[in-house]
């Protein structure tokens, strides 16, 4: 297996960056600058970049109008997000988010041919770090799952064994193409593991309809595990399959499914219900919002007789929702529900009619809301790997951890790793009252990840 490049331990994510002064460039990388005069697309600059210091950092944009661009750093655990300057130049602050204050200058060099090989990045104050782009090689490709055309990419080492073995990226929540728009195939290329990543159906260039039903998402998984076995440069003895979020409901179905599939990491997913969720997120997210435990209690009416009507599959119900929506109209709370993102929110933002023709609808061909996962992972005899935020807001823990531990005294090959102090992403935050302000991602994320995952490529 070739030699893994995130560093153990791991001081961080996401990377510091760098501002002006760079005139200790080298003569030749300057002259090949100053003579080529093509412009870089998105398609030069997004990728994985290994520096000087050993760290591997990636730069990848995060929506299809190449505006929103985010650098990542996969040995010092920083995330910030980057504006374009110019075509071969982008800025950032120390922050999450925010241009200013401006305190790094990350810079694109081209070689003789006008090609990007070589990132500066330059702070203020502080060592110019140097990096040459990571050979990787990628492919799409167009596969069928359920006679849906959905579009995906292969990325994996350029310089690798002759196969590699592959993990499937699965998807969360996001109505949003994942091709191109994410840091963990440049990860895992740069440490030995193929990565293939598809479109959601219904997103990108994937065809079909949006949809959250977890086994129409887990058939879309294993027709990608069928496309990999067909070629001949992937090890198919060593597929994994590497859900986040709503894809730790997808990505158990998918394994059950495909006796293929040999390995299993869940990032902050769920065992429970995406019903037990909201029941459990929705008072959190009021709470964050500085609303009283007064108010709360008058949402937890509102939105325990959503849930009584859902599990009814909203045959009846309705009534008790508009009345508690009619009683408290006037409150706070329910001003800004809507802009909250739970079953109540919706319902409110929809207004009650609308929501008597659509709710009901959704809950039959949009959504699995009562599905259970701990039955299914009960059927699955494979590695498994389950990361926990142990501040998750949007995915509480509590439940989950005390299932798999469940499953575990039961003699499933389940390892657990929480990681204090994180949120939805394994994400470290600073609080400003009950507010919430992402900093970086926890420091051991990138390593745990990784270190797994290569290891059981070598099982």
């Amino acid at each position: 297996m070739t030699r893994q490049c995130v560093r153990l331990p791991h001081a961080g994510v996401f990377g510091v960056a760098f501002f002006l002064g760079i005139a200790c460039l080298t003569s030749g990388i300057l002259g090949a600058q100053q003579t080529t005069k093509r412009t870089l697309t998105s398609m030069d600059l997004r990728g994985a970049w290994k520096m000087g210091d050993g760290g591997i950092v990636a730069l990848y944009p995060t929506d299809a109008s190449d505006t929103s661009w985010r650098f990542v750093d996969f040995e010092s655990g920083a995330s910030h997000r980057l504006y374009r300057r110019d075509s071969v130049t982008l800025t950032s602050s120390d922050g999450w988010t925010g241009a200013t204050p401006t305190l790094n200058k990350y810079r694109v060099w081209l070689d003789s041919h006008g090609r990007a090989r070589e990132l500066t990045i330059a702070r203020k104050g502080a060592r110019l770090r140097r990096g040459m782009r990571l050979a990787l090689k990628e492919d799409t490709a167009t596969f069928t799952s359920g006679g849906i055309k959905l579009f995906g990419k292969l990325t994996r080492p350029a310089n690798g064994p002759r196969q590699s073995p592959v993990v499937v990226f699965v998807h969360g929540s996001d109505n949003a193409a994942s091709v191109d728009r994410t840091w963990d195939p440049y990860l895992f290329a740069a440490n030995g593991v193929a990565m293939f990543v598809f479109d959601k159906r219904g997103t990108g260039r994937s065809g079909g309809e949006y949809l959250q039903m977890f086994s129409v998402l887990s058939d879309d998984v294993v027709a990608a595990t069928h496309w990999l076995r067909q070629r001949s440069d992937i090890d198919t003895s060593h597929i994994g399959v590497v859900g986040f979020s709503q894809g730790g409901w997808v990505a158990p179905l998918a394994a059950s499914k495909d006796p293929g599939i040999r390995f299993m990491l869940v990032g902050y997913g769920m065992t429970m219900s995406v019903a037990e969720e909201d029941r459990m997120e929705a008072p959190l997210k009021l709470r964050e919002r500085g609303f009283s435990e007064a108010d709360i209690r008058e949402f937890e009416e509102l939105n325990s007789a959503i849930h009584r009507a859902a599990e009814r599959a909203f045959a009846d119900g309705w009534g008790e929702i508009e009345s508690k929506l009619t009683q408290y109209r006037d409150k706070p709370w329910m001003k800004a529900l809507p802009d909250i993102p739970t079953w109540a929110g919706s319902v409110a933002q929809m207004g009650i009619e609308q929501a008597k023709v659509v709710v009901p609808n959704m809950f039959k061909t949009y959504i699995d809301p009562f599905y259970d996962s701990v039955p299914t992972l009960e059927r699955l005899n494979i590695p498994i790997l389950w990361l926990i935020a142990g501040d998750d807001i949007e995915a509480p823990p509590g439940p989950t951890i005390a299932a798999l531990a469940k499953l575990r005294k039961n003699g499933k090959n389940i390892q657990t790793r929480i990681f204090p102090h994180t949120d939805h992403g394994i994400t470290e935050f600073t609080l400003a009252g009950s507010r919430r302000t992402r900093t970086r991602y926890s420091p051991d994320y990138f390593p745990t990840m990784v270190s797994w995952v290569v290891k059981q490529t070598q099982q």
